[in-house]
């Protein structure tokens, strides 16, 4: 539960910033704050951006991003098993080589990415659309690819040892960063689009700074071990073809969107995709913080999962809320942001925030998976019905656009859901279902965006529906927010409700 009882209490500000450091609520809130910093600072910056740049330029910025993306899942060097094992009870000297031996082999890996796509832009400039991409886009995105790469594994260890405030500093700086330098390279330059790409990389290159900082020196004076190397080398298949499947799925979908719509296809979709990568990032702020709590209540036979229950339905209620007033007046918010620019994203926003709402659903099950240590074999699967979906994403995208392409998103995340119940049930006769809020939100999603898309109702109707929506969340959630007015009672009064 959020509310921790016993202890002495009061309302100092020392005292309220200590109990923000120990409290699960404290820790929850310091990294949500960070990503709602970020979101605040994405947000602003698009319609100072899109006075200069259209949908082409960020359909060709989400193309590259999405190869950045499949690089830096698939050259982790097996990061994101080695890491939850191994990093935890290993000492100080053990996790400097491990880390420094995983950056050494992640970095060289994205690095032959890199180099691998500027030779291919150097053969057939136009490999990617009939629009040549300029040659500037190119090796600034070859340049970020072991920026990332890094930077996921500094994230995975802050995560594996819950060192959230890092993660939180981390995000903060980066997204400061994006925004001054792209708002540089774009008025102060005049670099159009490549301005895009310069406050990416900026800003990754300051993520990753701050994260080894936060490491320490000891991380970094370190030297690579021929053990851990082996072991990367061991695990890195794993990750590697689940990196590039569900890559190679991203890259793809904007691949067939360029080539059967065009560019600013891609460009709509990347920007209904930024309200969906927001609330992941909300999820991942809750994520990093309950993931070792949620193993623990997994190794324990008789666990309700109280903990992982009261991390993650506020996150739920959370999406559900913007799906509703987005599926009412998503339209008018977007046509604010982006100066009109990006209307027609409104429609697929809703249906994207339906698939973060999947993406929150059976956590426990997740963690019983992953702490009988069958991680591998949902890897496995995940991998499978990543391929799938790819094979899917042809026909659909050619038949039904950026439609079709959701639609396949929501089918295979909806299916691996289940798969991870299935299989969390042949290791535990009971797994409890915690997710009644995601079941309510999707179904309210989707009844509303129907409504509106065939009745178009006017606006003092769909205020009206988007107000009694909110009130029957509510109502859903109530036990949930309850818990939280209490958490967070506790944390400034220094007491429980």
């Amino acid at each position: 539960m959020f509310v921790s009882r016993g202890g002495r209490w009061g309302s100092t500000p020392y005292e309220i910033l200590s109990r923000i450091r120990t409290h699960l609520v404290g820790r929850v809130v310091t990294l949500v704050a960070a990503t709602t910093f970020s979101a605040l600072l994405s947000v602003a910056l698009l319609p100072l951006t899109t006075q200069h740049l259209g949908v082409s330029d960020y359909g060709t910025y989400g193309l590259l991003m999405s190869i950045v993306a499949l690089v830096g899942a698939a050259a982790d060097g097996g990061a994101s098993l080695l890491v939850p094992a191994h990093y935890g009870p290993a000492s100080a000297f053990e996790r400097a080589q491990l880390f420094v031996s995983l950056a050494v082999f992640a970095g060289i890996g994205a690095s032959a990415a890199g180099l691998f796509l500027i030779i291919l832009w150097t053969w057939q400039h136009n490999t990617f659309s009939y629009q040549a991409i300029p040659l500037a886009a190119i090796v600034l995105t070859a340049v970020l690819m072991p920026l990332r790469a890094i930077t996921n594994i500094a994230v995975l260890i802050f995560s594996a040892t819950g060192r959230g405030p890092a993660i939180a500093a981390q995000m903060a700086i980066q997204s400061l960063v994006v925004f001054l330098s792209t708002l540089a390279a774009l008025f102060a330059f005049a670099m159009e689009g490549t301005s895009l790409f310069i406050g990416a990389l900026c800003g990754q290159f300051a993520a990753m700074c701050v994260g080894l900082v936060a490491l320490g020196h000891h991380h970094l004076l370190s030297f690579p071990s021929r053990d851990w190397f082996r072991r990367a080398a061991i695990s890195a298949p794993t990750t590697v073809a689940s990196g590039l499947v569900h890559g190679t799925r991203g890259f793809g979908e904007n691949a067939l969107l360029t080539s059967t719509i065009g560019l600013h296809a891609v460009g709509i979709l990347s920007h209904a995709r930024l309200y969906h990568g927001l609330l992941t990032a909300l999820a991942n702020a809750v994520g990093h913080n309950l993931w070792a709590k949620s193993l623990d209540e997994a190794r324990n036979p008789h666990s309700n999962f109280e903990t992982t229950r009261s991390g993650w339905t506020p996150v739920q209620i959370t999406i559900t809320c913007a799906g509703i007033i987005f599926g009412f007046v998503g339209k008018e918010i977007v046509d604010i942001i982006s100066n009109g620019k990006f209307a027609a994203a409104a429609a697929y926003i809703p249906a994207l925030f339906v698939i973060a709402l999947i993406q929150t659903t059976e956590r426990p099950a997740n963690a019983i998976v992953c702490a009988s240590d069958r991680a591998a074999s949902a890897t496995w699967a995940r991998t499978v019905m990543a391929l799938g979906s790819f094979i899917a994403l042809f026909p659909a995208i050619v038949l039904f656009g950026i439609k079709g392409g959701v639609a396949i998103c929501i089918i295979e995340a909806v299916a691996y859901r289940l798969y991870l119940r299935l299989l969390a049930g042949r290791e535990r006769k009971t797994v409890p279902f915690q997710d009644h809020v995601a079941v309510f939100g999707c179904f309210a999603i989707v009844a509303e965006t129907a409504y509106v898309h065939w009745v178009v109702p006017p606006l003092t109707i769909q205020l009206a529906l988007m107000a009694v929506g909110i009130a029957m969340l509510i109502v859903v959630g109530r036990r949930s927010i309850a818990e939280m007015i209490s958490g967070a009672h506790q944390i400034v009064l220094g007491r429980p409700i």
